[in-house]
């Protein structure tokens, strides 16, 4: 629903929810108010949040939520379509709208004070992945497998040793990069089903510890159904040579987490080379962190495992990692380091011979639309957002102990 249909549509008794109260929720409110529309509330998960406001505006609890008449007007301010509309649509609501063309006034109106954490770089990426993310949820019964990202390991070194990492980089005694031919060996197969991806995103550990990262780059250029590349780095080594020359492409993002100038020491550095070099790049803080990076076994019931599978923000991210595809960063990492046991079925091992192109791309689209909590999850502290808040990024001079598992 575009703003004009909703000045007619709307009537003076009918309340307008913005469901997620973060980044897309805050430009959605903007876009809104110059519009001269009124916005009665926000609605978000995070327990935190409730009962707070943002820009002035309310976020509700779900019991405020659920309280609220079935004809208010809901419009889904995140990521995760499919899961909010089945969520909304069993507390009764019906006006359930999704924001892409509320985002098309954003390019009408000034950036406040209140915004000011955007550029008009990052504001196009939050779009842009909010249409991948409704793009998704349309085509999710038809034959087409489109994804929104997938994460691509190339190493497991890690330039700072944060004891609470969620991609669980402090209990790696041994780091190693990437097995590059078996990297590009899967990904043909994988990239050869798909028939578009919005994103891949490149991660570590830190990307630049790998000094063949500019391999992995190259090949992820060459796919054609792939729209855009995200390099992620935490300001700590200034990429040189091919590993920085291959960073010279539209296709290309550089993702900063800035975690201040004790940890993120190359940060001014960095970014000066790359506006200089007009490489695109969004800079931001680490925000808030959840205490998901402790691995050890939570004594969960079926519904605590299901809940925390639900409401996880990652549970949406394939990650390939050694030729296998993953469900989150934090199973991949976690069977990686065989603290989790290896579940055949919770996987696609891409390793294996497989030539049926057309079963593969089932294999996967199955994949990505199961519901099922992991056998990881009982490993996870959850990032439901509803889990413990922590400080990010404290540090450990060495490797953290765990239990493995035998088998």
């Amino acid at each position: 629903m575009n703003i004009t249909s909703l000045k007619k549509k709307i009537n003076s008794n009918q309340k307008i929810i913005l469901f997620g109260a973060g980044r897309l929720g805050k430009l959605a409110l903007k876009a809104l108010q110059a519009n001269g529309l009124n916005v009665y509330a926000f609605y978000d998960s995070s327990e935190y949040k409730q009962g707070e406001e943002v820009c002035g505006v309310k976020i509700l609890n779900l019991n405020e939520l659920s309280a609220l008449e079935k004809t208010s007007i809901i419009f889904i301010t995140n990521n995760y379509i499919s899961y909010v509309q089945n969520f909304l649509k069993k507390l009764g609501f019906k006006s359930i709208y999704d924001c892409i063309n509320i985002f098309e006034e954003i390019k009408k109106i000034k950036i406040n004070q209140d915004l000011n954490e955007y550029d008009i770089n990052s504001i196009d990426r939050e779009i842009s992945f909010h249409k991948s993310a409704i793009d998704k949820s349309k085509i999710e019964n038809d034959d087409s497998l489109h994804l929104k990202c997938i994460d691509i390991v190339v190493t497991e070194k890690c330039s700072m040793k944060c004891k609470d990492c969620s991609n669980l980089m402090q209990y790696y005694e041994r780091p190693q990069n990437s097995d590059l031919d078996l990297m590009f060996k899967t990904l043909d197969k994988f990239m050869g089903c798909l028939d578009s991806l919005y994103e891949f995103r490149v991660l570590g550990g830190d990307p630049f510890m790998n000094k063949e990262l500019h391999k992995t780059i190259e090949k992820l250029k060459s796919y054609k159904n792939a729209q855009n590349i995200v390099v992620y780095t935490n300001a700590t080594i200034i990429p040189k040579n091919e590993n920085f020359e291959c960073l010279k492409n539209d296709k290309i993002t550089i993702e900063i987490t800035n975690y201040g100038k004790g940890l993120s020491r190359k940060h001014s550095e960095l970014v000066e080379l790359l506006s200089s070099n007009n490489i695109k790049y969004r800079s931001r803080p680490p925000g808030d962190w959840n205490a998901c990076g402790t691995l050890k076994f939570y004594e969960r019931t079926e519904e605590e495992l299901q809940r925390v599978f639900d409401n996880c923000c990652m549970s949406d991210v394939t990650t390939m990692m050694n030729g296998v595809l993953f469900r989150c960063p934090f199973a991949a990492n976690a069977t990686n380091l065989k603290a989790v046991p290896y579940v055949e079925d919770e996987v696609i091992n891409l390793n294996h011979n497989i030539t049926d192109k057309d079963s593969l791309k089932k294999s996967i689209k199955n994949f990505n639309k199961s519901k099922k909590p992991l056998t990881a999850c009982s490993y996870c502290g959850g990032r439901d957002y509803n889990s413990e808040i922590i400080k990010p990024a404290i540090q450990t001079k060495k490797p953290l102990g765990y239990i493995k598992i035998e088998k």
